[in-house]
């Protein structure tokens, strides 16, 4: 009885486990399928969110913490091939040194990494590597036409909403609006 559920497992995803639902609300839905619950350690997240910018560090002098568990690294690479391989070779390093699986989203800008990053989401979850690289045009745009407009970062549901009254459904269709459209109807930011 000690707050809200916040980490959740796919499993526990599926047994209808919300974000912020209070605990005490999906307790026994959670106890009759045998999962495990823990109470915060937030000492913990702070050194293992430590440790593994450390470990990013050691890949990039550019990190950029986003929040405790998410950073933007500034890689440098002559081409798909060799930002892949680095990508990989984080994955790797943070899962050895920390016993932390964790996907990588590489893309030239924030948000297509975020974008990426999403995509490796999806991979995990079917047992493929969790490193997705969007530099590539052919990638960037196969990913662009079948990820939703409302999981796109900085697009929040009142937004998604009013884009897909205008027939705006992946990524790609928004990303073929046109920019005083864009600037007028959601703003500035949505449009950088």
């Amino acid at each position: 009885n000690d707050g809200c559920v916040v980490a959740r497992a796919e499993e526990v995803k599926r047994l209808g486990g919300k974000m912020a639902a209070p605990y005490f609300k999906v307790r026994d839905r959670l106890a009759k399928a045998d999962t495990a619950v823990f109470s915060s350690n937030y000492a913990l997240y702070a050194d293992l969110s430590r440790r593994i910018t450390a470990i990013l560090e050691g890949f990039s002098p550019e990190v950029e913490r986003y929040s405790i568990d998410e950073a933007f690294l500034h890689l440098w690479a002559d081409s798909q091939a060799e930002a892949e391989a680095q990508g990989r070779a984080i994955e790797a390093r943070v899962r050895a040194w920390t016993g932390i699986p964790m996907r990588v989203g590489l893309g030239p800008t924030k948000t297509l990494a975020k974008m990426a990053s999403e995509v490796a989401k999806q991979r995990m979850r079917e047992g493929q590597p969790p490193v997705v690289c969007l530099w590539g045009a052919s990638q960037r745009a196969a990913s662009l036409r079948t990820f939703p407009v409302g999981e796109v970062w900085g697009i929040g549901p009142r937004w998604a909403k009013r884009l897909r009254a205008r027939g705006v459904r992946t990524a790609a269709d928004f990303a073929a609006l046109p920019d005083v459209w864009v600037q007028r109807n959601l703003n500035v930011v949505a449009l950088r």
